[in-house]
């Protein structure tokens, strides 16, 4: 059964401080003036558990915005209360250590750093058709392989500065931002499958990356690999 959070401060406000703090770091008084309502009133926080989370605008779906469990293998719940998660709120899992990362494929939202600085040492598994926020990721440490799944769409610096495993693989038809993983280290080998597509920057400054494996189909921006050293690239047949 659902139960009002009594510390809405901690973890209601969250999500308005961390639009707030974005504003600020625009530095325009006159961006601050249109993106910030002065009447915005921070939903409702409920807990369920080790998560607490906010009703969307739909009124049926939740956001789980803070997250106060010690799970070494964690998996984000697919509905609290009887209501589907449909999002991962900013910063509702900044700074967690764990073995492993499983998030359901209800998720369509991940948040701006509601993964950031986090740890996870053997597996990471994203849903199919998520969306991913800038710096969603930025500077966690993730395993040896990470794999962008079909469809994602994967906004600025999602996972930039962060020290990834050896290989990354982009599934058909997901879109990797500009910067997105800027400045990752270890980062060796990168195969991008059939329809996926890669923005400018996408990788830049990606100084241990040796080599680029692309099917010939793959949407690319002519700067999407800068600045990142001696890199091999191989063009292949699209995937059957």
């Amino acid at each position: 059964m659902k139960k009002q959070k009594s510390q809405v401060l901690s973890a209601g406000m969250k999500a308005l401080l961390s639009g707030v703090l974005v504003i600020l770091m625009l530095g325009s008084a006159a961006a601050f003036a249109t993106e910030v309502d002065p009447n915005y009133v921070p939903p409702p926080v409920y807990t369920s558990g080790d998560f607490s989370y906010y009703f969307n605008e739909d009124k049926t779906s939740i956001t789980i915005c803070d997250y106060d469990g010690d799970a070494e293998e964690l998996v984000i719940p697919a509905e609290l209360d009887g209501c589907p998660v449909t999002g991962i709120g900013s910063q509702a899992f900044s700074y967690v250590k764990l073995k492993s990362l499983t998030i359901p494929d209800r998720i369509r939202d991940i948040h701006w750093r509601a993964f950031e600085y986090c740890v996870v040492s053997e597996s990471f598994t994203l849903p199919e058709n998520v969306r991913i926020g800038g710096d969603a990721f930025s500077y966690a440490s993730l395993p040896e392989l990470i794999t962008i799944p079909r469809g994602a769409q994967l906004d600025r610096c999602a996972f930039s500065y962060c020290k990834t495993g050896e290989t990354v693989v982009v599934e058909p038809g997901a879109v990797i931002g500009e910067r997105c993983f800027g400045y990752s280290k270890q980062l060796k080998t990168v195969f991008c499958e059939s329809g996926s597509v890669l923005k400018e920057d996408a990788f830049e400054y990606c100084r241990t990356l040796d080599r680029v494996i692309l099917c010939s189909d793959v949407q690319m921006d002519q700067d999407a690999f800068p600045y990142c050293g001696d890199v091999s690239y191989l063009l292949v047949a699209p995937l059957r």
